[in-house]
């Protein structure tokens, strides 16, 4: 049995190792369906004027979780000197990357498509 004073750091971290494995599936199968038959990169700010409806909805279900992640960002950024908190801040920072990049990617119009 562990003491009351025991370092616990571990089950944060198994917690985001299990996190990372379930959604694992999902953050590839966004990345594959916003990239299919794309040969090159894109544009960031990519809008299809012929579809708007579509780029409202794409740029909604990126734009969501992006606010989301903005906001953790900023608790991020004034947390207190040392805090855990900021063990976050590179994944945080590579999501909103991610979700910058499919929204452009499944936008794009790069092959006619």
């Amino acid at each position: 049995m562990l003491s009351p004073e025991a370092d616990t750091i571990i089950i944060p971290m198994v917690n985001s190792v299990f996190l990372a494995i379930v959604l694992l599936p999902v953050v590839c199968g966004i990345t594959w369906l916003c990239l299919r038959g794309k040969n090159d990169a894109g544009n960031l700010l990519a809008w299809d004027g012929t579809r708007p409806v579509r780029s409202v909805a794409v740029t909604l279900c990126f734009a969501i979780p992006f606010c989301f992640g903005l906001s953790s960002l900023l608790d991020e950024f004034t947390a207190p000197p040392g805090w855990h908190g900021l063990w976050w801040l590179p994944y945080t920072l590579i999501t909103l990357f991610w979700l910058t990049v499919m929204r452009g990617a499944a936008l794009s119009d790069r092959n006619g498509c």
